[in-house]
Parts: C-alpha cells; sequence; structure tokens
C-alpha cells in the first residue's frame, strides 16, 4: 500500500501539455442541461470518474427476487463454521465438537498451507460442481439497471443477436426493454449485494488511491447533438485526488496510463443532450487485499449525459469474461503483485477463501452460476458463451486529462529494492 498515496511529478512538456489536450473554456457549443461554460475548450474536455458500482436492481426483499431464498456459503452457514468444504481434500478438515471458531480457522488454514498439494475451490472452482444454494434471480418482472446491448428485447425461448446466446432481459429502472444484465441475474441473491452488502463498494479502494478511470471527450461542437465525438477510456496513472472531507476534487490534473492495454477510444455521438459511444474494448485496474487485478469490459458501450456541474453520468455497459469476472470477483487466481509477479499463493488463498466465508458465497457455485448465464461472445465451436453482461453506473467530473509519463516520487527507491519499514525509514 506504500505507493498508493504517493506524489507524482510532471515534467514541463507534459504541464505545457494541459492546455492543448484538456481542457476548459468552451468554445461555441451550445449548453445542454445547464453545463457550466467553462468545461470545454474547442470541443475537448476530460473527467475523472467520481463514482463507480455495478448496476444491480433494488435489494430482493423489494423486488421479488429470489423466492427460493437467498445464497449460503460453505456448509450452508455463515462465517468460517464449515470453510473445510472448500478445500478438495478434507482430511480432518472438518470443525471438531466443540473447537472454538478462531482456532478451527487457525488449524485448517495452517494445515491447507502446509500441504502443497492441497487444493482449494476457490483457486480451482472447475474441480467443484453447480452449488444449488447458490441462488440466482428467477422472481418475475425484476427490474435491473443498465442498457441494451445486444439491440434486441432477447428471451430464453427466442433467437439471440448475433454472437450470443438466448436469455431473459430484464425491464429496465424505468421501464426500458431489453436490459441486458446477466451478471445481477447472478448476483442478485447474494446478500453482500444488497444495499447495506459489502459488494458493490469496490469504489472505496479508488478512494483509497488504488486505481482511477478517466474520460475524455473531443469532437464536441453542440451539447445537444454532435455527430462524431471521440471519446477516449484511460486508467489513470495517478490515484484520485480528494478534498479534506474525502470527495474527489473537480480540476485536477491526471495522466493516462502509458500501457496501450489500458488506453481505448470509441466513437460517439450526442444525441439530444444524451452521449452514446459504439463498442469498444476497455480494461481498468483493481487491487484487492494488495492483489493486483485487472477489470476489463469487451464490447463496453457508455450512454450518460451532462451534469450541471460540467460533469457526466450514466451506464458503461459491456461484457466481461467469465474467466476474468470470476477472477477479479471472486477468485484471484491469477492475481500479481505490485511489481508484476504472481502474489503470494497464500495470500490468494486466504484473501479468496476468506471473502467466501464472510460474504457468505461458495466460489464454486459463483463459477458455475456465471458459466451458466453466459450470454456474450459465443463460441462457434461449442456453442458456449464465453462473457456475461455487466454494467456499471458511473459518475464523473471535469478534470485535466494530459499524455505524458509520471514519475514517484519514491521511483529511485522502487529501483533500489527498498521499502518503508514500520518506523517510516527505508532500509534493504
Amino acid at each position: 500500500m506504500r505507493m498508493i498515496f504517493e506524489m507524482r511529478s510532471l515534467g514541463a512538456a507534459a504541464v505545457a501539455a494541459v492546455s492543448v489536450i484538456a481542457l476548459f473554456a468552451i468554445g461555441r457549443a451550445t449548453p445542454a442541461a445547464d453545463v457550466p461554460t467553462n468545461v470545454f475548450q474547442n470541443g475537448q474536455a476530460g473527467f475523472i470518474v467520481s463514482h463507480i458500482a455495478y448496476a444491480l436492481s433494488k435489494d430482493a426483499n423489494e423486488t421479488g427476487a429470489c423466492p427460493d431464498g437467498m445464497t449460503k456459503g460453505y456448509g450452508n452457514s455463515s462465517g468460517f463454521t464449515d470453510i473445510g468444504d472448500v478445500f478438495v481434500t478434507k482430511q480432518d478438515l472438518q470443525r471438531h465438537e466443540g473447537e472454538a471458531e478462531d482456532k478451527y480457522v487457525r488449524r485448517v488454514f495452517g494445515q491447507a498451507m502446509s500441504d502443497p498439494n492441497a487444493k482449494n475451490l476457490c483457486l480451482n472452482p472447475e474441480l467443484g460442481k453447480p452449488d444449488p444454494n447458490f441462488r440466482t434471480v428467477t422472481g418475475k418482472n425484476v427490474p435491473a439497471d443498465g442498457i441494451d446491448l445486444d439491440g434486441q428485447d432477447s428471451r430464453a425461448n427466442g433467437k439471440p443477436a448475433p454472437g450470443t446466446c438466448a436469455h431473459d432481459d430484464f425491464r429496465g429502472l424505468n421501464g426500458e426493454r431489453g436490459v441486458d444484465n446477466q451478471f445481477f441475474r447472478v448476483v442478485g441473491c447474494s446478500k453482500s449485494f444488497q444495499s447495506t452488502g459489502q459488494s458493490n463498494t469496490f469504489e472505496i479502494s479508488m478512494y483509497a488511491g488504488e486505481f482511477a478511470i478517466l474520460l475524455t471527450l473531443k469532437g464536441v461542437n453542440d451539447l445537444q447533438n454532435s455527430k462524431d465525438v471521440e471519446v477516449g477510456f484511460y486508467a489513470s496513472a495517478d490515484p484520485i485526488q480528494l478534498s479534506p472531507t474525502r470527495q474527489a476534487l473537480p480540476n485536477a490534473t491526471y495522466a493516462m496510463d502509458q500501457d496501450p492495454r489500458f488506453r481505448a477510444t470509441a466513437h460517439g455521438r450526442i444525441v439530444n443532450g444524451v452521449l452514446t459511444t459504439d463498442p469498444v474494448d476497455v480494461r481498468f485496474h483493481w487491487v484487492v487485499n494488495s492483489i493486483h487485478l485487472e477489470r476489463p469490459l469487451q464490447d463496453a458501450r457508455l450512454r450518460a449525459t451532462f451534469t450541471p456541474d460540467g460533469g457526466l453520468e450514466g451506464i458503461l455497459g459491456g461484457y466481461s469474461s467469465v474467466e476474468d469476472l470470476y477472477d477479479f470477483q471472486y477468485g484471484f487466481r491469477n492475481g500479481k503483485d505490485a511489481k508484476g509477479n504472481p502474489a503470494p499463493l497464500q495470500l490468494r488463498t486466504v484473501s479468496s477463501i476468506g471473502q467466501a466465508a464472510v460474504l457468505e458465497h461458495t466460489c464454486n457455485g459463483a463459477y458455475y452460476a456465471l458459466k451458466q448465464f453466459a450470454d456474450g461472445h459465443r463460441d462457434p465451436k461449442t456453442g458456449q458463451c464465453t462473457s456475461i453482461s455487466t454494467q456499471y453506473r458511473i459518475t464523473a467530473i471535469p478534470a485535466f486529462v494530459v499524455d505524458a509519463v509520471t514519475h514517484s516520487v519514491n521511483d529511485a527507491l522502487d529501483r533500489a529494492g527498498t521499502s518503508p519499514a514500520p518506523d517510516g525509514n527505508y532500509s534493504k
């Protein structure tokens, strides 16, 4: 976590680039929704995402989404009561009568970590089976947040759109037809994805400086109607800048990530004040318990409107590879450390199993549910879909976005292989 709050510096060329790339004092654009007239310069503007969460629905107890009940964890229990069930080989991993939970957890993890051949269902979900206690949304007329991704109001018994698999679309929260959000179908009966749960609060790590997302617009000559807009999607090389009350600061300067995998542009247009884009593959950073992961979204589309404070709000929807989504949401199988090496096996194991226990799900249950409801990128050989529709609700505020390399004040320490000691001094 040492690098999260580091200060970064821009070279003189990068500072000069601010006035070129980013962004303020509108040209001849026509304001929409009372957008401040200093947000655009020469049809260009930059933004940083200030809020992001999965687009889901109201809680299951309001919508009737889960008539069969809510998802349960290993042993149909909460916490670590039966966490031994997560291991494929379970010799003496069951809880002994009268054994305190803390002692049981230490014994289970101690035995599992000391056996290099021990396999668990969080890192190896394919070794398990579908879990009937991993509940999914089956209620009728349940609404879901999001947008239409496949261009039709799909039905499980109907003809799927090209490259997709048959599935039932949702009605939107405002009655829109054709909302593709099968990820919600998978997690809508998990307690941790209800409004008081912990699984849809990942923007907390964004505010901790672990990742940030930048957007840029070019070619905007009218905020009501512009037919040829370039929309940029970038991971930020800098942490989000916050006020003393921990609110994202508008008009701060951020540099784009220089890794081309985390940079994408899409053609878009503004019609009646609504910005939409053509599909494009995007990818952002994600960190869990110091495990570095990636959050890719294939065929992503943005649908957003301008806000009175000069920002954007709307939906970023697309398709997440089932394997990738399982990794960044549940299993952390391919997680890396801050230097790009595989994260320690013990850390990945404890993090994924501990999350399953605390959030009350089974890893194999989640994995097979994602595969069951996958609706995108159909494999022509197998006929199976390999990705699942996933939607995010985002808010973005004005920012200066520059395409320049940033340098950490700790770069020299990193190159020397030093790290901070608890007393704040650095040593080998």
